[in-house]
């Protein structure tokens, strides 16, 4: 069976390259297909593995452009040829879905979000840009996501990071989808029993983090936070930070486990579709202060390993930080850590294989994943150990 794994890019390693990773593990002769790839966002994971990249990738200064070419994606990313392979599983965030495949392939999807721009955060953006680019901006949000439909249903099966994502592939998509939580590394986990008096935030430097709400909240109570992490907001994050803020920017594996051993907690101030960082604090045994929308909902448990603020402003996560110093003794750092453990990335791999057999038998019987029985043969799983998102 010849497999081919679908990313719309390498250019900075996140939580969708790290998924990316774990499934590469699972499928180690499958070739890695991608529009871009730079070295810096390649997960070392997939050293010495086959990837291929498009005609584009010679694009000067790629980075910085990528996001510009939205009109283009449909044109780019049916241009991927995946013409004989039998397996295509795609990593989608934009519309990568898209992609055109053998009609006798199966098609599997892990969605990490249905593309913001194009639905919950579609006005959002509009607002954000140039009025005389609004009308340009919104026929082609209305021409993608007629795309992104059609190229939805064309799918054997879909896969979602959260329940959270799940409801909003129901919404936008009016299709089932089976929630797999990404892959955590919580092996590498341990815990420090002397943590020091800093804070911490890990992640990509950009505008959706709201990383400067984590500045100003420690600027204005005078807490030490240590920001790891590249991106383009790096500069005017960098521009308001006090005296207390320091950016270590890249680190090794090997010094972002001492940071996390040693933090007070793990603060995060985004709405996120999962927060796989979230997990990986927790998987030292530290608490995390989370905005309480979103994937951070079904990753934190109050109380236990951590809590939450409920605004998304400098001013809630100030209160938050002040009632968690004055109950962080009440945390417990082993129950936090086997928490994070039931997140492994063993538990996404076994997860994962299943539904791709499940989809590969509902292919053959030209039916759709929800509609596969039991079978005889224990190889395939039963519909029975899925929770169906309706």
């Amino acid at each position: 069976m010849r497999v081919a794994i679908v990313h719309p890019w390498f250019l900075a390693f996140g939580g969708a390259e790290q998924t990316v990773s774990a499934i590469a593990e699972i499928y180690p002769e499958a070739d890695i297909v991608t529009l871009f790839a730079d070295q810096r966002g390649l997960p070392p994971q997939l050293a010495g593995r086959r990837v291929i990249v498009s005609r584009w990738n010679a694009l000067p200064g790629k980075y910085r452009y990528y996001r510009h070419l939205l009109p283009f994606y449909p044109s780019l990313f049916e241009g991927i040829d995946l013409r004989g392979y039998d397996l295509v599983i795609s990593s989608d965030s934009c519309v990568i879905k898209g992609v055109i495949t053998d009609e006798s392939a199966v098609h599997v999807c892990y969605c990490h979000s249905p593309m913001r721009c194009l639905y919950d955060q579609y006005w959002d953006y509009v607002e954000d840009m140039p009025v005389a680019l609004r009308w340009y901006f919104k026929k082609t949000a209305r021409r993608l996501k007629t795309w992104d439909f059609v190229a939805a249903h064309r799918l054997t099966g879909i896969v979602t990071n959260a329940r959270y994502v799940a409801n909003r592939v129901r919404t936008y998509y009016g299709l089932p989808s089976e929630v797999i939580t990404p892959p955590v590394r919580t092996t590498d986990g341990f815990i420090d029993p002397v943590p020091e008096d800093y804070y911490l935030s890990v992640g990509r430097l950009v505008d959706a983090k709201r990383v400067e709400i984590l500045i100003e909240a420690c600027n204005r109570l005078k807490r030490r936070l240590i920001i790891v992490g590249v991106g383009r907001a790096a500069d005017s994050l960098k521009a308001i930070a006090g005296p207390t803020v320091t950016f270590l920017g890249r680190v090794s594996d090997e010094q972002l486990a001492i940071l996390y051993s040693r933090c007070r907690a793990f603060v995060f101030a985004a709405k996120e579709d999962f927060g796989i960082t979230l997990l990986e604090a927790q998987s030292f045994g530290r608490p995390v202060i989370a905005f309480g929308e979103g994937g951070a909902c079904e990753t934190v448990v109050p109380s236990k390993t951590g809590l939450f603020f409920r605004e998304q402003n400098a001013a809630s996560l100030r209160e938050a930080i002040l009632h968690f110093e004055a109950i962080m003794h009440e945390f417990d750092p082993e129950a936090i850590r086997e928490h994070a453990c039931d997140f492994d990335a063993a538990h996404f791999k076994s997860k994962f294989s299943a539904f791709v057999e499940l989809c590969i038998e509902a292919k053959k019987q030209q039916v759709p994943w929800t509609d596969v029985l039991p079978h005889d043969d224990a190889s395939v799983p039963s519909r029975s150990i899925f929770g169906v998102i309706a």
